[in-house]
């Protein structure tokens, strides 16, 4: 079937629009690519510090080995560390950890177990 003059006039300006909308179509994804690639970093090229505030660490309490003192749980980690601590005396372990895991000052430690401050066995160095 032969098209008419008509048909070919209108067929030809369908396709030029069709090419326009496509060409504009190309162009405003290419902006958009070129406006992504200005604001956005690849993590590759982000400093560590920025990384390692977005990295989440998955934590297990299996992992830890668990000290309570003064009503808190005293996570630690390190596996030598937490048989030395077991080894000791309750209370030169409750000493350190007061000390060293809450921060505690040598007179807070000897108000909680009432005793004297020269007794209680923090060691200290002046």
């Amino acid at each position: 079937m032969k098209l008419s003059d008509f048909q070919k006039t209108i067929q030809c300006r369908f396709e030029s629009c069709l090419k326009k909308v496509v060409r504009h179509v190309v162009k405003d994804y290419q902006q958009g690519l070129k406006r992504r690639k200005d604001k956005e970093i690849p993590f590759c090229e982000l400093p560590e510090i920025v990384v390692e505030k977005l990295a989440v660490w998955d934590e297990y309490d299996s992992r830890y080995t668990f000290f309570n003192v003064c009503g808190n749980d005293i996570r630690i980690c390190d596996d030598e560390l937490a048989e030395a601590l077991k080894h000791l005396s309750e209370r030169n372990r409750e000493n350190l950890l007061m000390y060293y895991f809450l921060e505690m000052s040598d007179t807070e430690i000897a108000k909680r177990q009432n005793i004297s401050r020269k007794v209680y066995g923090v060691c200290k160095t002046e």
